[in-house]
């Protein structure tokens, strides 16, 4: 499976805290991936803004998010785990249908999560890229927000600045687009995408 389909801009909003990562190749793709306890944490690509972030308590089940709907994910024939225990050689969950325990090696379980075999739930967002676009008219400029989640998937936003709001230093934008599946989201998933949004946003000197 190509992990890699098409180069992406590394994001100028972050707000990944320090972690200890090694470099690893994983079917072949170069990646970063995160040694400790408690998280499993993937940059797949190493050089993408892209990434797989799975905590205790999170959510692992059978199936690629990144080619299927969440609608397909959610089928009664697809297992799902809730992930008790992530140690440093072993991660355990505990299957939500049966109540079975399952234990991974580590390693495997990040191959899997790597490769689309396993995915996790989408539940937080923890880079942004802001890009300002030129159009072919020269007064026409567009902001675009990239925003990856923690299973692997990027969405986007699109604004347009505001002529004469400025409101002092910050650049005032407006909505325009969206990507169709942030209208899914749920309600505390929708802020938590919203919030992530305009931290970027204030970031690079714009205000919503």
């Amino acid at each position: 499976m190509d992990l890699n389909p098409n180069a992406e801009e590394l994001p100028n909003m972050t707000t990944d805290r320090e972690r200890e990562m090694e470099p690893r190749t994983i079917e072949g793709t170069d990646a970063l991936v995160n040694v400790e306890s408690g998280e499993i944490f993937l940059d797949v690509p190493a050089a993408s803004p892209r990434y797989i972030r799975v905590e205790e308590g999170g959510t692992v089940r059978e199936g690629d998010i990144r080619s299927r709907s969440e609608g397909e994910l959610e089928s009664p024939s697809l297992r799902k785990w809730t992930i008790e225990t992530i140690g440093p050689e072993t991660v355990i969950g505990t299957d939500r249908k049966t109540g079975e325990r399952r234990e991974w090696e580590r390693t495997t379980l990040e191959r899997q999560l790597a490769t689309g075999a396993l995915s996790t739930t989408l539940t937080d967002f923890e880079r942004v890229n802001v890009t300002d676009r030129k159009g072919d008219d020269s007064n026409e400029r567009s902001v675009v927000a990239v925003v990856y989640g923690n299973d692997g998937e990027k969405f986007s936003r699109t604004f347009r600045p505001v002529d004469g709001e400025t409101g002092g230093e910050e650049r005032r934008l407006e909505p325009v687009d969206a990507d169709d599946r942030i209208g899914e989201f749920e309600d505390e998933l929708r802020e938590r995408f919203d919030r992530a949004v305009e931290l970027a946003l204030r970031n690079e000197g714009y205000a919503v």
